[in-house]
This record gives structure tokens, C-alpha cells and sequence, in this order.
């Protein structure tokens, strides 16, 4: 039954390393031109402009800079979760900054970025907020650093703070006018998603498409929810989970539903994308138990106040708790806290080589650790990889631009361009993203009275001692944890859909696909990780397919529910499965495939093994 066999040793070969590079480096998609372009275009321009025009450009510098971090944290779409992931990084931020510049000049100088690296990278463990707040606390630590101001310690990170703060203004200042649009488009596409699900022709390939794109926007939206959503979320959630559940269920087993309840489905996620009120129709007739199942966790989800069992949930219903619960068991984890020394080790490692060098900026060699390692993002090679690439592009560009530009005024146009870009390329690829910030960099150098010519060598030297301390710090002295994490989620949606076939259903065993959404997202993660490294990427693939046909199996709607001989076997084929996911040792054994392994048969030859006690087996908080 085992997925995950050993397979041989394959040397590296140029004709594995050459797709590896190409597919690293290719471009994902095109750059989408949005809002936050605009506003990283303004923030980031006009103050260095200021700066020229009153006649201090470091102070403006700065302001720019601030803003620049901010920009990078500008990921979110709805205007609470906006607020969460911008303001809290640049409070980090400031509180970074205050700790390098004041122990400057003493003993402990040395050591205290590399403290913060550990710190840092045990927050990156928490989420992607925590991910960012890690990035921005090192960021805004080593430009105050870099640029040193004259004048009282605290000007620096209030310079930064500022132009951060502007950012973050310019961000939330449509939420008068388009509050819950962002919020709206997510319950759309859910209720869409479902409805793509319910369709006739969703089988084969195509249907797992679907029901893989429905578990993604789900969890986005649930995410959002958690994280700084509002009551709209909060009240429609619980039913879209139902909806999503039985429908992908029934998608999964071939059981066909009415077509008009799809139609029915389209037509609620438009009016809810226009913020109108529900239809007030009847809805389809219903036609067996799996109609009367889809309708009523339908209605759940178009009208959380018309179904009779919802329970009501407030916006800020137990976050805090949930919050702080998530934060112990991270914290906690030794895993987190290696990952943190992996981090402290790099920046300790770039920094002394980055002196040794006698590097005019040694802290941008120290700023490239903070860019590459992100434990959110993926394998640290590949972005090492993208970063260098990047930012030698970025420094061609810099240095044409350098060469020709005239007065400062002009390299505001140059600025302008390059900021935008920051964010537009976001979605492209790293690579074109680094090279927006190469350029942004060198730009703001010039602005603050530091000849950007010099330094396009340096900087790239800079940028391969980073990189290279990275690599060597995550790749080569840190432990292989990814396939780990990816096991303990499988686990976890295993044991929900095992909780899902007890008598009384509890609620937390309405998500197990979203933990498989969330499993796929870091195999996707996986896939990019260098060649000396993807051996395992094909069983792992075919592991998360069995997962995800043991799951559901498990939530299928079955036609005769008096039977409990697929409920026994599925429930031992899932005990099975969650004791392989948790202990890691023994995913490689080879199981000889049996008739409890395949959990849609209900032949009942196999129910004798299967009303044999299973110890259960320790849940593994993700």
C-alpha cells in the first residue's frame, strides 16, 4: 500500500539541473497592475522627492525605505486583514530597528542581529503574517545600520515608521467606500466553486481540478476569516464549509445532483458579489438524500439565519484564544526554534564574511538572508537562485540607468517606474521582483549622496556571500523538515474525516479538506526544491491522492446509511493511514496491498479486521 518507496541514488546531472534552473527562473504569470502598485508608486516616490526639495535626501531616504517595507507586506485583500498584516510588521520593525542601533559601538554588536535572526525565524514558524513580521523586523534593523543619520537614536525607525505608516494609511483609506467588497468577492467565488463542482461533466481529471480549486479559495477565505475577517465571513463560513464538504464528497464518488441547484448556486455568488440581498425563489425540489443534504447546506451558506441549526458566530469569537493556542504549539515545537538558529546562523555567516571582504555596505550581504529565508515561501536553494539572478538584473538596469541619468530630478522618473513594479511582479516570480528592488535600492542610494556607480560590484558580491550563507546555513547544517510538515498535515485531515464518521459529529471535523489545501500548497513548495532533492516529489504526489481518496471516501453521502460496513472499513483504513502519517520512520515500508486499503469497497469480506480495536492515535496540532 505504501506510496513512498526508496528509490535509487541518482547523481546530479546537467540534464537534471538545467530544467530545474529554467523552471526556477521561467516567469508564472503576468504582472498585474493593481491598486498596491499605485500606492507603493506614491509612497515610496514622494518622499524621497520631499527629501530632494527641502535639501535632505537621507531624511527622505528613509522615509522611502520605511515605505518600501511596507509595500512588501501588502499581500492582503481584505481592509481588517490588511490591517493586521501591515501595522504589526512595522511595529516589529521599529522594535528591531531601536535594538541594533543601541547596542552599536558596544560589545554586544556583533551579536545582536543574529539574536534577532533566531527570533526572527521561529516567528516565520507561526504564518504568513508571522513570516512577514520576521522579514520586516531584520529588514528595518539592518537599514538603520546601513544608513546611519545624525541626531537623536529614535529618528531613524520614526523616519521609517513614517513612511510605513503611509503606506498602511493609503491602504485602508477605501474602506469607507469598499468595505466587504474584498470580503464578498471571496464568498463569490466559493459559492462559484461549489457550483463548478455540482456540474455534470466535473469527473475525471477535471473534476479533481475543481475540487482542488474549491478547497483553495475555501481556504483562503477561512484564513482571511481567522486572521481579520468580519461578521460577514464569520456567519457564512460555517455553511460554505458544509457545502464544500458534501459537494466535493458526492463530486469524488460519481453521485450526480441536480443540475438546478448549480445554476441556483451562480446566481446567489452574483448577488453576493454585488452585495444585493438573496433570491427569495424556492429552491430546486429535492430528489433523494443527497438533494435534501446539498439544499440545506446550501441554504446554510446563502442564508446563515434561515437554517435551523446554525449557531450564531461573532466576528471575534475565540480568535484571541485560537490565536494564542496556535502560537503556544509553534513555539513549542523544537522545529521552530531550529529554524530560527538556521536564520541567526546565516546572518552570522554573511556578516563576517560581508566584513572580511571589506564590503562598502557589509549589511547588504546581511539583508539578502532576511529577503531568502522565509520558511513560508519554499526551498531556500531556489530562492537563493531567483535572488541572485534578480538582483544581477536589477544592477544591469541600474548601472544603464546610472550612466545616463543627468540630475537627481531624474532619477525620480526612474524611481517611480521601478517602485510599482515591486508589487506588480509579485505574482510573477521572485527573480523579477529582486530585480525591481535591486533597482529600487541603487536609485535611493544615488538620491542619498552615495555614488550608485561604485557599487553595482559590490552589491552583487554582497548579494552572493547572502545567498551562498543561506544555502549553506538552511540547506546543508539544517534538517530536511518540509516532508515532516507535510506528513502532520495529512495526519490531521485524516483524523478529522476520521472524527466525521462518529456518532455525534463534532464541528472541528468540518475542515478536513482545508488542511489538505493547505498540504498541497507546501508539496507545491516542495516541488521547487533542487534536484539533489526531488527524489521523493512523485510519492509524495501519489500520497496526497491517496489521502485525499481515503478523505473522501470517508464524507462521501452514502445511498443506504443503515449499512455500516463501508463506515467499519473506511474508519480502519483511515486509523491505518494516521498511524503511517504520524510516525515518519515508517513511510517507506512497503505494505502489501490488502482490500482494507481501497476504503469505497463495502463487499464486507474485510469487516472481520476491521471490528478489531485500534489504539488511537495522538492528534498532531498543526
Amino acid at each position: 500500500m505504501s506510496t513512498l518507496r526508496h528509490g535509487r541514488h541518482r547523481a546530479l546531472r546537467s540534464d537534471l539541473l538545467l530544467p530545474w534552473v529554467r523552471q526556477t527562473c521561467a516567469p508564472r504569470r503576468r504582472p498585474a497592475v493593481s491598486s498596491a502598485a499605485w500606492r507603493s508608486l506614491l509612497a515610496v516616490t514622494a518622499p524621497a522627492g520631499l527629501g530632494l526639495l527641502v535639501g535632505r535626501p537621507a531624511e527622505g531616504v528613509m522615509v522611502a525605505l520605511g515605505a518600501l517595507s511596507a509595500v512588501l507586506t501588502d499581500v492582503a485583500a481584505a481592509y481588517r486583514h490588511r490591517a493586521v498584516t501591515m501595522l504589526v510588521p512595522q511595529l516589529l520593525g521599529v522594535a528591531g530597528a531601536f535594538a541594533t542601533l543601541t547596542a552599536e559601538g558596544g560589545p554586544a554588536a556583533p551579536y545582536v542581529l543574529p539574536a534577532l535572526g533566531v527570533v526572527a525565524g521561529a516567528l516565520a514558524c507561526l504564518s504568513l503574517e508571522g513570516s512577514l513580521g520576521a522579514m520586516i523586523l531584520l529588514m528595518d534593523a539592518e537599514v538603520a545600520l546601513d544608513l546611519p543619520l545624525p541626531g537623536p537614536l529614535w529618528l531613524p525607525p520614526a523616519l521609517m515608521l513614517l513612511g510605513g505608516l503611509s503606506v498602511v494609511a493609503l491602504a485602508l483609506a477605501g474602506r469607507p467606500f469598499f468595505r466587504g467588497r474584498a470580503e464578498r468577492a471571496l464568498l463569490a467565488q466559493c459559492l462559484t466553486a461549489c457550483a463548478a463542482v455540482l456540474e455534470p461533466d466535473a469527473a475525471g481529471p477535471a473534476g479533481t481540478a475543481r475540487r482542488r480549486a474549491l478547497h483553495d479559495v475555501l481556504e483562503r477565505a477561512r484564513h482571511t476569516g481567522a486572521v481579520g475577517g468580519g461578521r460577514l465571513l464569520a456567519r457564512h463560513l460555517p455553511g460554505l464549509l458544509a457545502l464544500a464538504e458534501t459537494a466535493s464528497s458526492a463530486g469524488a464518488r460519481g453521485l450526480a445532483a441536480d443540475p438546478a441547484l448549480a445554476g441556483r448556486l451562480r446566481a446567489e455568488a452574483g448577488r453576493v458579489a454585488a452585495g444585493r440581498p438573496a433570491l427569495d425563489g424556492p429552491w430546486p425540489p429535492v430528489r433523494g438524500p443527497l438533494d435534501v443534504r446539498l439544499v440545506r447546506a446550501a441554504r446554510a451558506a446563502v442564508l446563515p439565519e434561515a437554517s435551523a441549526g446554525a449557531v450564531p458566530v461573532t466576528a471575534g469569537d475565540r480568535r484571541a484564544g485560537r490565536r494564542r493556542a496556535v502560537a503556544r504549539a509553534v513555539l513549542a515545537d523544537p522545529r521552530s526554534w531550529s529554524c530560527g538558529l538556521r536564520v541567526g546562523l546565516a546572518l552570522l555567516l554573511a556578516g563576517a564574511a560581508a566584513a572580511y571582504a571589506d564590503l562598502p555596505h557589509p549589511y547588504w550581504a546581511v539583508l539578502n538572508v532576511t529577503f531568502v529565508c522565509r520558511p513560508d515561501i519554499g526551498p531556500v536553494t531556489g530562492r537563493a537562485l531567483e535572488r541572485f539572478c534578480g538582483t544581477a538584473l536589477g544592477l544591469l538596469c541600474s548601472g544603464l540607468v546610472l550612466a545616463c541619468a543627468g540630475p537627481d530630478w531624474a532619477l525620480l522618473g526612474v524611481l517611480a517606474p521601478a517602485a510599482g513594479l515591486v508589487p506588480a511582479l509579485s505574482g510573477t516570480g521572485y527573480l523579477y521582483q529582486a530585480a525591481a528592488l535591486a533597482t529600487v535600492v541603487m536609485t535611493v542610494t544615488q538620491l542619498a549622496g552615495d555614488p550608485g556607480l561604485p557599487l553595482l560590484l559590490p552589491n552583487l558580491a554582497s548579494c552572493a556571500i547572502g545567498c551562498l550563507a543561506a544555502v549553506a546555513a538552511c540547506e546543508l547544517f539544517g534538517p530536511r523538515h518540509r516532508q515532516l510538515a507535510l506528513a502532520r498535515r495529512l495526519a490531521v485531515a485524516v483524523e478529522q474525516a476520521t472524527l466525521a464518521l462518529t456518532p455525534h459529529r463534532p464541528r472541528a471535523a468540518l475542515a478536513p479538506h482545508l488542511q489538505l489545501a493547505v498540504a498541497r500548497a507546501e508539496f507545491e513548495r516542495a516541488r521547487r526544491e533542487p534536484p539533489w532533492r526531488q527524489g521523493a516529489t512523485d510519492r509524495w504526489a501519489a500520497l496526497i491522492d491517496e489521502v485525499e481518496r481515503a478523505v473522501d471516501a470517508a464524507l462521501a453521502p452514502v445511498p443506504a446509511p443503515t449499512d455500516h460496513r463501508h463506515f467499519d472499513a473506511t474508519r480502519h483504513h483511515l486509523h491505518r493511514l494516521t498511524d503511517r502519517l504520524n510516525r515518519p520512520d515508517r513511510l517507506h515500508r512497503l505494505d502489501r496491498p490488502d482490500r482494507l486499503d481501497r476504503p469505497d469497497r463495502t463487499d464486507g469480506r474485510a469487516e472481520v479486521a476491521a471490528h478489531r480495536p485500534v489504539p488511537r492515535t495522538a492528534r498532531v496540532v498543526a
